[in-house]
């Protein structure tokens, strides 16, 4: 409220009058009469300085109304007749997503905006790439879509998004040349903030396809983990001990699964100088060479094999399927006599060579010997049922193979291919070489694979504190140490085969992230075409994925993924008349992160002042 003089046309004097200005439903400032004092000339005769005086009494009512109000009272009015008025796409829509609100906390937090900041000053650009970055990982993790929606979708959210299209997409080629960079900075702020441990890594790969016929050189055709005939590039993460993104690397669509691990060790030894790592991965990037490596780099590695194909040979097959040795336990974990149908996993250790043969990068084979390391055969009731019900759909499509003609034989182990062998015939049907194949279905293929139902194995290096009657002390903070007399990576630790089986059993944590990427935050398909662009879309996943597990970190784990994305993504606010918004919806999750980052998400109502204190505070330093 505030004091004016006008002129009233009628006869020519000028009235003092209390204003106040307002926003109309444009949301332009409008100004209105709240009260008429009086002609100035009539007051002039009560009062030395009649502005002066009613200005005091503008500036003790306005006060007075706060404190009646405890400034805490929106009041707006609606006309219900009033047109809803379309926006530049067509659309009607007052809302805004709060939602970005602790997502902006965190990138602070994470100190990723003044990363951005610090090195866009020497980019001639004439658009905040800062912000770019806030849209694309507020639409990654609220309201995923391609980049071009993200575009579209701009002006809902609360911060200033000014850019045009062409500009999304050279933002998003030069956050991709920051990527190497902005790792090493993620893993310091992680390891200064959260206390990360990176000796301890998870490490598995997927693939991500792409809706376009012809291969690149890059998105070439490969081996689809969704079997899709189109072209693919290979995606290989890291996470840490606690399941929190570290790494990750983007491979040629033609790259096989065990070709993916020696790289990303060169990379994550290099890029976070370590001295030690222990490797967890599980079959698909199984090979000799790679496991020279890691023994050769004094690293250690927890890395499961199949018992079945031809990595590995008839007397390890034998020993595993032999029950003697193998220690049985029940559900409850309780430990059984011997195997029964109460029997629901078993284990026992087997000792293998002390060299290991390998091909070297030029194709010979060559010994590495001094190798410490042992394997655990595994068998799992749960595993084994699993496999009993994916060898079904299989068997089927052998049976309806089988007994045709062909001209191909089946000279190959996939699929339904091992249930079927090939007879070559004649015409008064004597086996011959070519001609004609009849195919049939081989039952005794079945039965061995039955045998091997549930089993896997666990192979390591990895040995525990007092070993083999080991009575060497640890140096002082020494958490692991390489034991070039064993050959093997000794923690500090006691160290059991439980444990060794833990290691592995949390590889679940990985397979759970791909989850979140692919389902929640719509990894494939990719709708960019050139390789930054490729790796920009993967590092906004990436850092999206960081993000989340860290607002479920500060949840202490209580609230699964999905869960957590659903609450952010109804976090919506409406806005009633221009500058003022009701807050609509609410629940545990916000609550919770209302609490423990100390953010306004639970207000009923806010004014423009509210929201630009609100997003004001994420750009604040605040304890983790």
């Amino acid at each position: 409220m505030y004091v004016n003089a006008i002129l009233d046309s009628k006869n020519n004097r000028r009235i003092l009058v209390f204003q106040e200005k307002y926003r109309d439903e444009k949301g332009k400032q409008r100004t209105r009469l709240v009260e008429r004092i009086g002609y100035l000339d009539e007051l002039e005769k009560l009062y030395d300085d009649p502005k002066a005086h009613f200005k005091v009494v503008a500036r003790e009512r306005t006060l007075a109304r706060k404190r009646e109000e405890g400034d805490s009272i929106i009041s707006f009015e609606v006309n219900k007749g009033g047109v809803m008025r379309f926006d530049d796409e067509g659309v009607y829509d007052i809302r805004l997503p709060l939602g970005d609100v602790p997502v902006a906390a965190m990138i602070h937090e994470l100190a990723l905006d003044r990363f951005i900041d610090v090195r866009r000053k020497n980019l001639k650009i004439e658009y905040n790439l800062t912000n770019l970055f806030r849209l694309l990982v507020y639409s990654r993790i609220l309201s995923p879509a391609s980049k071009r929606g993200d575009w579209y979708g701009r002006d809902r959210h609360y911060e200033k998004m000014d850019f045009n299209l062409n500009q999304v997409y050279s933002g998003l080629q030069q956050l991709a040349r920051w990527k190497e960079p902005m790792l090493d900075h993620l893993n310091a702020v992680m390891k200064e903030k959260f206390g990360r441990q990176s000796g301890f890594g998870f490490f598995d790969g997927t693939n991500v396809y792409y809706e376009i016929e012809d291969e690149d050189g890059f998105r070439m055709r490969g081996c689809s983990k969704e079997h899709r005939p189109l072209p693919i590039t290979q995606l290989g993460v890291l996470l840490d001990s606690n399941g929190i993104p570290m790494s990750y690397d983007v491979y040629k669509g033609n790259t096989n699964d065990s070709e993916m691990l020696r790289p990303a060790m060169d990379r994550v030894r290099d890029r976070f100088s370590l001295k030690h790592m222990i490797y967890v991965a599980d079959k698909g990037f199984y090979a000799g060479n790679s496991i020279a490596q890691i023994i050769k780099e004094h690293n250690g590695y927890v890395i499961s094999n199949s018992v079945r194909g031809t990595k590995i040979d008839k007397d390890m097959r034998r020993n595993v399927l032999d029950l003697a040795d193998y220690v049985f336990f029940d559900d409850s974990g309780r430990q059984r006599p011997s195997f029964d149908g109460e029997t629901c996993f078993m284990y026992k250790t087997i000792n293998v060579p002390g060299h290991l043969n390998v091909t070297d990068d030029d194709g010979n084979r060559r010994t590495v010997k001094g190798t410490g390391r042992f394997v655990i055969a595994f068998w799992s009731r749960k595993y084994s049922e699993r496999a009993k019900q994916d060898r079904c759909a299989a068997i089927e499509k052998a049976a309806a193979m089988s007994h045709s003609r062909t001209r191909s034989k089946i000279d190959n182990q996939h699929g339904a291919n091992r249930y079927l062998r090939t007879e070559v015939l004649d015409r008064e049907g004597n086996t011959v070489d070519g001609f004609s194949a009849r195919v049939k279905f081989d039952n005794g293929a079945v039965m061995d694979d039955e045998k091997l139902d549930g089993f896997y194995l666990i192979e390591t290096n990895l040995a525990g504190r007092g070993w083999f009657d080991d009575t060497l002390p640890f140096e002082d903070g020494q958490d692991v140490r390489w034991r070039s007399d064993w050959g093997m990576l000794q923690l500090n630790r006691d160290l059991s085969v439980h444990d060794i089986i833990d290691f592995y059993r949390n590889l679940w944590m990985i397979e759970d992230s791909f989850k979140v990427m692919k389902s929640f935050f719509r990894l494939r398909p990719v709708h960019v075409s050139c390789r930054e662009s490729i790796e920009g879309h993967f590092l906004i996943c990436f850092i999206s994925l960081l993000i989340v597990r860290l607002l479920q970190w500060k949840c202490d784990g209580e609230f699964t993924v999905s869960r957590l994305l659903s609450s952010l993504r109804k976090a919506e606010i409406a806005e009633v008349v221009p500058g003022k918004y009701i807050n609509l919806y609410y629940d545990p999750v916000l609550m919770r992160l209302c609490s423990t980052m100390r953010l306004n998400l639970n207000q009923k109502a806010y004014t423009q002042m509210d929201l630009r204190n609100l997003f004001a505070s994420t750009r604040k330093d605040r304890d983790t």
